[in-house]
């Protein structure tokens, strides 16, 4: 490994000895080989952080950081880059797959357009072999970072850190908000609105396996972290440009990706009856019909239909609720 790899690929890990030595063995398989693995062990109380450290006895291009508690994964990614020397960073989750060439196509493009941010193609992986793609943006040629903002926005980038390479100086200087769900969105919007220049490959480079323990899938409370989310993104906004904070496209965005969000939340999450109340009175008064306008112009119906309903009756939104999730 060189003193300065071109590609430092995070790794957090809590509780993951049944799936990190198999995880970092795949990635030391890439066919792109001047990397280095960062491995950070967030105060697992299993034996994670026994193999995170034999790992890198074995592997000078894996390096291991022990963290004394569990701080949650953003701060963890947080520690890993500041740790990392790569010109680009790569996130991955330790239980999670992809091909073994994935870092030297996302590199390739990289280098070849001058790029900050690379976004590929990945898929949901589910039990049973079902799997759900998530396609990447199609891009003709690299565009400005507050283009690809605006399409975060609208939905056709995802907040997903694990299909996308960045340029490691851009990672450096932006805020990881200690969300324990969510806190990719607000870390990919930043790095979008401080990037110069973002390309894309169709290429399906990563697998997000969905278990029956993840946090997506959990019952855990979520508003504080969608607010964290929020107030992120809308600093990002801001400071790229106060006017897309009255825009149609804002009011989408915070109307699918924290109103609803929070409304579910609100539903399925571990709340007291008063609490649940508070929740959602305080979210159904924040879905504007400017921002149920801008679903129907954009003809994204699942989500006109749950705005919609969510705004004038919630058995009716608990219903379609219902029936949307039967659908996916």
């Amino acid at each position: 490994m060189t003193a300065h790899p071109a590609v430092s690929i995070i790794v957090p890990a809590y509780n993951e000895a049944d799936h990190l030595e198999p995880a970092v063995r795949r990635l030391l398989a890439q066919t792109f080989s001047d990397i280095e693995i960062v491995i950070v062990d967030d105060g697992s109380t299993d034996c994670t952080a026994e193999i995170g450290a034999a790992l890198a006895a074995l592997d000078p291009r894996v390096r291991f950081v022990l963290l004394p508690e569990n701080l949650g994964v953003a701060l963890a990614r947080q520690r890993a880059t500041l740790e990392s020397r790569g010109e680009y960073l790569w996130f991955v989750d330790s239980d999670d797959a992809g091909p073994d060439t994935a870092v030297e196509l996302l590199l390739d493009e990289a280098r070849a357009s001058g790029s900050d941010v690379v976004i590929c193609s990945a898929q949901y992986e589910y039990g049973g072999g079902k799997t759900r793609p998530i396609a990447a943006p199609v891009l003709a040629a690299p565009i400005t970072g507050r283009e690809a903002f605006r399409l975060l926005l609208e939905g056709d980038v995802t907040g997903h850190l694990w299909n996308k390479l960045f340029r490691r100086e851009l990672v450096i200087g932006i805020a990881f908000p200690p969300a324990p769900v969510h806190s990719d969105l607000a870390v990919v919007g930043q790095l979008l609105a401080s990037a110069a220049r973002v390309s894309s490959i169709p290429d399906n480079l990563y697998s997000y396996v969905l278990r029956s323990g993840s946090i997506i899938r959990s019952g855990k409370r979520r508003a504080e972290s969608l607010a964290l989310v929020e107030a992120a993104i809308e600093k990002a906004a801001s400071d790229l440009d106060p006017r897309i904070l009255r825009s149609g496209t804002y009011a989408y965005f915070r109307m699918r990706f924290i109103v609803l969000s929070a409304i579910k939340d609100a539903l399925d999450g571990d709340y007291l009856p008063a609490e649940r109340r508070g929740l959602l009175a305080s979210q159904r008064s924040r879905l504007t019909w400017r921002s149920i306008l801008a679903a129907a112009r954009r003809r994204d119906w699942r989500r006109l239909a749950l705005a919609s309903s969510a705004k004038v009756s919630m058995p009716i939104h608990r219903r379609i609720l219902a029936a949307a999730s039967e659908r996916r």
